[in-house]
């Protein structure tokens, strides 16, 4: 009677110990999918934040290039408001200039335009931009993750910062003349066209997405290009 209480005394704990150890197997597999699955995010974190800065860099660089030597701006659409500082003006749906030929033999015309979804507005389809010489093929310099691209035309004017003690209205103020707008409200403000010497680029580029693929972080990049022509004729 004895040998049959230890016999099934040990039969007992050995499928405890077997219970025991596909537990200790399922949590261990659970970390280290968990694990897994966190380093694959974090890598696909690094992949979208390497292709915002690959095409914010190659953009910029492009851009920056054609209106350093543009001798005219010859198009600019873009949202106009009747306050400069609106959020959804200056976004850009065409700037046309004109720039000298690589090979020096004359001028050629340059246009780079948004495609996409109206205002910027998120949708099923994908904000482009391009770049198109005149005669040439549209050649896509933006293809994803693009949240807004805002250009806005200057007199060349390099501008101070604002001072400790002076009002942001003060300081909107001040700026409000040396931006272009076809009704700029300033009784010296920059109407012609013609008459921009320099352009204000600022791109908004989606870095990051949660699982659905919605956008949590951007970065945005800003910089002010004063035309080398322009300011060397007119200064």
């Amino acid at each position: 009677m004895n040998r049959l209480k230890l016999k099934d005394s040990r039969r007992a704990v050995t499928l405890v110990e077997v219970m025991i150890s596909f537990m200790i197997f399922g949590i261990v597999l659970v970390l280290g999918y968990t694990m897994l699955n966190r380093t694959f995010m974090s890598l696909e974190r690094q992949r979208q934040s390497l292709d915002t800065l690959h095409e914010a860099r190659n953009f910029l660089m492009v851009i920056e290039r054609d209106l350093r030597e543009m001798t005219e701006v010859d198009e600019l659409d873009t949202i106009f408001k009747s306050s400069l500082f609106d959020e959804e003006n200056a976004l850009l749906y065409k700037i046309s200039m004109t720039i000298p030929k690589r090979d020096g033999s004359g001028f050629e015309r340059v246009t780079y335009t948004y495609e996409g979804p109206d205002k910027y507005g998120e949708g099923s389809q994908m904000k482009t931009i391009t770049r198109q010489v005149d005669g040439g093929a549209k050649r896509q310099l933006i293809t994803k993750q693009m949240n807004y691209l805002k250009i806005w035309g200057t007199d060349g004017t390099i501008f101070r910062n604002r001072y400790p003690e002076e009002s942001m209205a003060d300081y909107r103020n001040y700026l409000r003349p040396h931006y272009y707008h076809p009704s700029n409200p300033s009784p010296n403000g920059l109407r012609d066209l013609k008459k921009v010497k320099g352009v204000e680029v600022q791109l908004s580029m989606h870095e990051m997405f949660d699982s659905d693929r919605k956008p949590i972080k951007q970065r945005t990049f800003v910089t002010r290009i004063y035309s080398r022509i322009l300011n060397a004729k007119f200064d």
